[in-house]
């Protein structure tokens, strides 16, 4: 009998070791799942290389939709790279961030419009791969982010101020500045589906004009109607968004702050203008980037950067 206790004493625990033990791997597995989800990845594509580009991914405690914001395809328009660096690390409730906050490094470090080869944001008309055209390998990046984003961001700077009439030489429809830019009022999707691409810009700017007291630099949306024939601007059909919206069927805008003002309130505008879609995509942000120009004169200073 004293055979048999033992025998039994020592199969119960031999069965609670093994319980402990398979719960030890349950939880620690558990644990080393949710660690591979990193909240902040900063990945260099080119790396060593005059056109390095820096892409900052933000994930989102729960699932939400992924914004794709690019800056810098012109390297005269620092309030738009500028702008986009100041989302580099925020905290992301619901929702996805891909940032590229200086996609065309030559342009910008001789903060000129062109690349290596001319304008960049002419170039996505072209096909992918096996192009000699140097500026290709990043024009085929930004494709290849594009498709994994469910709204395309590009941060403009441009002059005047965009009016869909004619108010003064600085203020028509020929002007870039302080405007929501979209290629379609709508866009038909291959499965019957419709992009408002209008109304949600209507909405963001709305968002936006809320926020900014002075009616003058109020955003505006500007379609630049691009597949038509009679669009003004049929040279935006080789541009970041076109591509976005016709070939991969994102929701694609452009935002053009002036640049008829200082820096610091170029960036203060197009903050609140990606706060106002932010919001409006139905994203969390808890802590994103402040309009407030005395804080961003600071961080200016802090980078010494002249305003």
């Amino acid at each position: 009998m004293a055979d048999h206790r033992r025998i039994f004493i020592l199969v119960c625990v031999t069965l609670v070791l093994l319980l402990f033990a398979a719960n030890s791997i349950t939880v620690n597995q558990t644990v080393s799942s949710r660690s591979e989800k990193p909240s902040f990845q900063v990945q260099k594509f080119f790396n060593g290389t005059n056109q390095e580009v820096t892409v900052h991914f933000v994930s989102g405690e729960e699932r939400g939709p992924t914004l794709l914001i690019f800056a810098g395809i012109h390297g005269d328009e620092s309030g738009g790279y500028l702008t986009a660096e100041r989302y580099a690390d925020i905290k992301v409730k619901r929702g996805n961030l891909i940032i590229v906050p200086r996609l065309n490094l030559p342009a910008v470090l001789r903060g000129k419009r062109q690349g290596l080869s001319g304008d960049m944001n002419r170039l996505f008309h072209l096909p992918e791969n096996g192009n000699s055209n140097p500026d290709i390998k990043v024009v085929d990046l930004a494709k290849t982010l594009i498709k994994r984003a469910d709204y395309v961001l590009n941060l403009h700077q441009g002059s005047g101020f965009y009016s869909p009439t004619w108010i003064s030489p600085k203020r028509n429809p020929y002007k870039w500045g302080q405007c929501n830019v979209i290629d379609a009022l709508i866009f038909d999707l291959p499965n019957g589906d419709k992009l408002e691409l209008a109304n949600f810009a209507r909405r963001i700017a709305a968002r936006s004009n809320s926020k900014i007291e002075n009616k003058k630099f109020h955003f505006q949306v500007n379609n630049t109607n691009t597949a038509s024939n009679k669009s003004l601007h049929k040279e935006q059909r080789m541009s970041l968004t076109y591509y976005a919206l016709y070939q991969q069927h994102k929701t694609a805008l452009a935002f053009e702050a002036t640049h008829n003002c200082s820096l610091p309130q170029a960036i203060s505008f197009l903050t609140i203008a990606i706060n106002s879609m932010i919001e409006e995509v139905g994203m969390q942000a808890e802590n994103p980037p402040s309009a407030d120009l005395s804080t961003i004169r600071k961080e200016l200073t802090d980078k010494k950067i002249k305003t």
